[in-house]
């Protein structure tokens, strides 16, 4: 099965329009913000706030989510090159809580040097802040020339919403929505690490892990290492991930979840079917020839 996940790229691409450079320095500042998985609050999350620069990032505060997955930071003041972002890591799943605590949870947000009061990490903000810094990641270390890492970080709201952790304007225009599959891939990216934060399945996060792993490479053991994983390496192991895409939230795990934690999948036209895994293929692929086949342009055209 041939799937051009560098389709994934070429798309995201094009929502990276527009981007601001801010100069002033970084004032210290509280930031309140909540930690979501699926639409639901993550509980007893750690949520650190770094400064991204040309060397190591440097820790700026450090909190736990509560009950309702809210936190506040306080942070101190930041160079004016810096690059904020947070890091949530852990914590216990809003609708699962016997489960009890996910050490497989790890998201990030990238906020830049201008991060809004309230802000939101969850699978939406990882998708947006790994697709646009990732070459600039290293783990859980983000560090770069300013340069790069203030038209990553204003590339991000682009695709998400920082303060509501929703969609950004740019991945919602008919171009990256109805036209092409950028948004049905980013949503799906979005649902597989929902699938792991909220363990839709007993071995929902092994079935990404397996489908993040890279060429030679060691499984990753988080959402935020699956995410750089497959971003690093589209074309490897794409069918792996949309098979986990449809298995992870077939319509009864769907229908498990909370309202909202399901990111939506539109269609194409008609012909474009399978939405859980944002798969557009033509019928005649469905009865066997090229099957599985990966459109990232209109259905209809070769």
């Amino acid at each position: 099965m041939s799937i051009r996940w560098r389709c994934i790229k070429c798309s995201l691409a094009l929502a990276t329009i527009g981007m601001g450079m801010p100069t002033s320095a970084i004032a210290a500042a509280s930031l309140s913000g909540q930690v979501l998985g699926a639409g639901s609050p993550v509980a007893n999350s750690t949520v650190t706030l770094w400064t991204a620069s040309a060397g190591a990032p440097k820790q700026l505060a450090q909190a736990r989510s509560g009950a309702d997955g809210r936190f506040t930071l306080t942070a101190p003041s930041a160079p004016a090159d810096a690059s904020l972002y947070l890091v949530a890591q852990g914590g216990q799943p809003g609708a699962k809580k016997a489960v009890g605590n996910n050490p497989a949870i790890a998201l990030i947000s990238v906020l830049g040097s201008k991060p809004p009061a309230k802000v939101t990490i969850n699978e939406m903000t990882t998708v947006a802040s790994v697709w646009t810094n990732n070459q600039f990641l290293d783990g859980t270390a983000l560090s770069g020339p300013a340069l790069g890492l203030r038209i990553a970080a204003g590339n991000v709201p682009n695709l998400v919403d920082r303060e509501t952790g929703g969609l950004g304007p740019v991945i919602q225009d008919p171009l990256n929505s109805s036209q092409t599959a950028t948004l049905a891939t980013f949503n799906t990216l979005a649902n597989l690490l929902a699938g792991c934060i909220k363990q839709v399945r007993g071995d929902a996060c092994n079935k990404l892990f397996a489908a993040a792993t890279p060429p030679a490479g060691v499984a990753p053991t988080d959402t935020f290492m699956a995410a750089q994983n497959i971003a690093r390496n589209p074309s490897h192991q794409a069918g792996g991930a949309l098979r986990a895409a449809r298995y992870l939230l077939s319509r009864p795990r769907r229908e498990a979840l909370a309202p909202g934690a399901f990111h939506s999948l539109p269609q194409l036209r008609a012909e474009c079917v399978d939405p859980v895994a944002g798969l557009c293929r033509r019928r005649d692929e469905l009865a066997g020839r090229h099957r599985h086949r990966w459109r990232g342009q209109h259905v209809g055209s070769r």
